[in-house]
């Protein structure tokens, strides 16, 4: 819990930063939050690697990735889906 804790409060400051960035300067929102998104959850996907492979050794921590990816983009689609939802309300 705790490196998850971590890993996905970085995740949330890369994902403002990279999208305040790119909003300021494209002006282009959905491709922002896109971007910034991807951004955050390729993070995720380093961050889980590097913590299971201090612990469990980095071989055994690579076989995580690909269920992780699944998971980073699931969360992005879901995301973009919903912050579209949730700004007509």
């Amino acid at each position: 819990a705790p490196a998850t804790f971590v890993i996905k409060g970085l995740m949330a400051l890369l994902a403002y930063f990279v999208f305040a960035a790119l909003e300021k300067k494209t002006g282009k929102e959905i491709v922002s939050r896109i971007i910034s998104a991807v951004c955050a959850e390729l993070l995720m996907v380093f961050g889980y690697f590097a913590f299971e492979g201090v612990l469990y050794g980095f071989a055994a921590s690579a076989v995580n990735i690909p269920a992780n990816l699944v998971q980073g983009v699931a969360g992005l689609i879901i995301g973009v889906i919903l912050v579209k939802a949730f700004k007509r309300i």
